[in-house]
Formats: structure tokens, sequence, C-alpha cells
């Protein structure tokens, strides 16, 4: 992906404040970034509500990945696909674009982010990538302070390699997902470290940058990168991965993280874990926090497992799927229920229970589009 100079940055913010969308309705509203194959909007961040009516999609520079919202503020966030250089602050309820954050020259977003509790602080994962750097790969929790214009303030080590996803805990540390890949922009999402991978979760301090914990699969699962969160209300954590290693010696790829315990993986039956072609996407809570769905588009599945025991529920097909969402955020929600989006089969509703099957969501304006990897319920 080419990085954003500052020429480039200023025409990319003026196109982005160019086309605010429609006023959102009330109710759970959808986000995501897509692409408009008709190339109307191009890249862009587009907006739906449960009812699958299209709220607005505005312009992005190039491809968006993750997003995260502001708590009490009514903007959210669009990183960059890694090694993005930019994030778009884009006002929640129309799309309009707010401003452009960049990194600095010898960082980039690995395309996700989460805010402070308070709203004034957004944390982003960073890779170091300046060319005489010796820590060139490792990765950095980037500080930006929101109130003085997304200014980035400071930076925290992640303590490993390859962070990308990150999670704000009850309480306030922040648990990463170190994949353990060593990359660098010069050669794109080659992975440059295949026989010393080192991937981790780390609980993270922000205020001191210290480790309070540090978890990872042991030496035998070191090809088995841990991507994605998904985090229930009592810090219970569950972990989606992509294994790097031999197709054939493919592990079990989802797991729970309790708090304060060590990770484990949640068993599958065989068959089933090959569906999903040794790649995890995405993986979310239903708004129960009952039921773990975790999608593969390689695999065109979804998979279903019970949180508390980590009893597997079965799986069901989509094509091309990888964002994943409660159906709704409320706890009273129907347990087991999500919003999945898909590459090229548009947004439907499943979950694993009987009356769950496959329920396309939205006419033509959300078929048409290539939805990305993340999808995420703004309330």
């Amino acid at each position: 992906m080419k990085l954003l100079d500052r020429r480039s940055f200023l025409a990319a913010l003026a196109a982005a404040l160019a086309g605010p969308g429609r006023a959102a309705a009330g109710g759970p509203v959808y986000l995501s970034a897509c692409l408009d194959p008709g190339g109307r909007e191009g890249d862009s961040v587009a907006a739906f509500d449960g009812d699958g009516r299209l709220l607005y999609a505005t312009r992005l520079p190039a491809r968006g990945h993750g997003a995260a919202a502001r708590p009490g503020h009514g903007e959210v966030v669009v990183f960059a696909r890694r090694p993005g250089n930019w994030a778009a602050v884009v006002e929640r309820t129309t799309g309009r674009v707010l401003r452009l954050i960049t990194t600095p020259p010898d960082r980039h977003f690995f395309g996700h982010g989460t805010f402070s509790p308070n709203g004034r602080l957004l944390y982003a994962t960073e890779n170091r990538a300046g060319a005489d750097d010796p820590g060139a790969g490792e990765g950095v929790l980037g500080i930006y302070d929101a109130a003085a214009a997304y200014a980035r303030v400071d930076e925290r080590p992640t303590h490993g390699l390859g962070p990308h996803d990150l999670a704000l805990l009850p309480g306030g540390p922040i648990l990463i997902a170190n994949g353990g890949t060593r990359t660098q922009p010069g050669t794109g999402r080659e992975i440059l470290n295949p026989d010393a991978m080192a991937p981790s979760l780390v609980l993270l301090d922000p205020a001191s940058g210290r480790a309070l914990l540090k978890a990872d699969l042991g030496p035998a699962l070191r090809g088995l990168s841990i991507r994605h969160l998904a985090v229930a209300g009592d810090g219970e954590a569950v972990f989606a991965c992509q294994w790097e290693g031999a197709p054939e010696d493919g592990p079990l790829l989802v797991g729970v993280l309790p708090r304060g315990g060590p990770p484990r993986l949640l068993p599958m039956p065989e068959d089933d874990l090959a569906a999903l072609d040794n790649y995890v996407g995405s993986v979310a809570l239903c708004g129960a926090e009952r039921v773990i769905a975790a999608t593969s588009p390689r695999g065109n599945t979804v998979a279903f497992f019970e949180r508390g025991s980590g009893r597997y529920l079965g799986r069901r097909r989509m094509p091309d799927v990888c964002g994943v969402a409660p159906a709704a955020p409320a706890a009273g929600a129907a347990a087991g229920l999500f919003v999945v989006t898909s590459g090229h089969a548009g947004v439907a509703t499943l979950g694993a229970a009987d009356g769950q099957a496959l329920r396309r969501l939205g006419g033509s304006d959300l078929a048409a589009r290539a939805w990305d990897n993340h999808v995420r319920v703004l309330g």
C-alpha cells in the first residue's frame, strides 16, 4: 500500500470532506470499510442499520480496515489497512470525514485502535518501520490526544512483534494481540521471520507501558499468529488466529483468555477445523456474550462456540465471509445471532441455533458492495 505524503494527505482530506452522507436513523448502526464495485465511492466506509438500510458511504483515501468508536462523542476512527499510515475521523451520524490522522514517517498503523474509557486518548497498534532503526519490526502502541486534534503525544511498547487487534479491558488495561510476525513497508505484507515468529497476548498498562501479563501458546505453536479479539464484560477475552506453518499441520484457531488465567484453545471436530482453511479473519461475541462466532473468508465458513463451556456448536457457510458483529448490542438480545458481511455476498444475519439460518439483510445497496474484513456495531 502506498503511504500518504503531505500533498496526498491534503488532497485526500479535501476529497473526503466533500461528501457527507445521510443522517443515520435510531437503533443499532453497523459500520464497515468497503469497496463499491461500480466505482462511485471507491474505497469507502459505509454504515447501515439493523433493517439493512444503507445510511451513508463516504470515500476514504485508500482501503480501510478496523474502526474504533469514541466514547461519549459522535466520532468513529477508521484505520487504513496495514501498512497504511492514515486513519480517518468520521462523524458517526453522517459519515462526514472530520480529519485525517497520519503516523510519523517511521511508523505505520496495523489497522486497529481503541479509546480510553473517557474518550480522551486513542490507542493504535503500530510498527517501528525506520530504515535505520535497530528495533524495526517491533510493535508499539501509538497514543493520540483526541481533544488536541488527535495529535500523537506518546507511544508504548507492545512487548511483541506485529501487533494487530487490541481491546480495552474493564478497569483500564489494554489487551494486545501480537501476531508475532516481523514485516516492513518496503516488502508489504511479507512475513520476514517465518521461522522465528513469536505470537503473544499482552495485557498492557497504557500509563506506564508495563506488561501486566504476557502469554504465548508454546513453542509448538509459534506459527499460530494471534490476530483478533473480542472481550466480554467480565474481562474474559476470545482470540482468533491464522496459521502460518505447514498447511497440513493446521492447529486449533480460536481460544479464550480468562481474566488472570492462561490461554486455552477451543476444540472442534477435525473436518470442521479443516473447513476454516487455517485462517480466522474476525471474531465476535453475541449480544448476550454467551456465543462466539469466528469467521473464515478462505473457508467460506462461520464457526460457533459456547463461551462458558468452550463447546463447539457447529458452523454455517457464507461465501467470503469475514466481518462479524452481534446482531443487537443489548444483553437481552437473542443469544447467538450475528450480523456478518462478505466480500462478494452482501450482508446477512445468522447463528448456530435452529431458526438462525442465513438471512440476507438489505437490498442492492448492501449486496453490491465488497465488504472488508470487519464490521462494528455502534449501538
